[in-house]
């Protein structure tokens, strides 16, 4: 179930930058990274650690390739969110407002970094009112999907667990 989850956000984000009109000039409220959100929302669901962070490095690196074409930054970008997801993890847990949080912050912390990555390397400039619009555009996506995706996991894996205990 979760593979096919991470998959199904892959695709799902080449067919809205594909099929949704997005500009530096007009971005679409529609618009988030998916992939990112069901990494975070999935995190709880990996027992170990390990097998998170391999799973976490191959989705990284194929958004990467597929979309991105800037190989090494995205990956990084992804490992600083595990760590920070880790740590929130620790603190605080999970439920519908919370996850909410974390995904809104992760996407967050992702187009901040992205940003001054790429003004520091000088390869794609824009102002900082186009990064407020795209974050701020990107929060209402994330919040539907965040809560649609949580919802459908929570009484998936509480069902499968009753089973269990049966």
């Amino acid at each position: 179930m979760i593979i096919i989850y991470v998959i199904l956000s892959f695709i799902l984000d080449g067919f809205m930058s594909n099929y949704i009109n997005n500009s530096l000039t007009n971005y679409s409220y529609f618009n988030t990274i998916y992939s990112l959100i069901s990494l975070v929302i999935i995190y709880n669901y990996f027992e170990n650690d390990k097998k998170y962070l391999s799973f976490l490095l191959v989705t990284s690196v194929l958004f990467d390739i597929v979309y991105t074409n800037t190989f090494p930054v995205n990956t990084l970008i992804f490992l600083i969110i595990y760590f920070l997801i880790k740590k929130i993890n620790y603190y605080v847990p999970n439920n519908y407002l919370t996850i909410n949080i974390k995904t809104v912050l992760c996407i967050t912390i992702y187009h901040i970094l992205s940003y001054f990555i790429l003004l520091f390397i000088d390869t794609y400039n824009y102002p900082l009112k186009v990064l407020w619009i795209i974050i701020s555009r990107n929060i209402i996506m994330t919040i539907i999907y965040t809560t649609i995706s949580y919802l459908i996991f929570k009484n998936y894996y509480f069902k499968a667990y009753k089973k269990k205990i049966k």
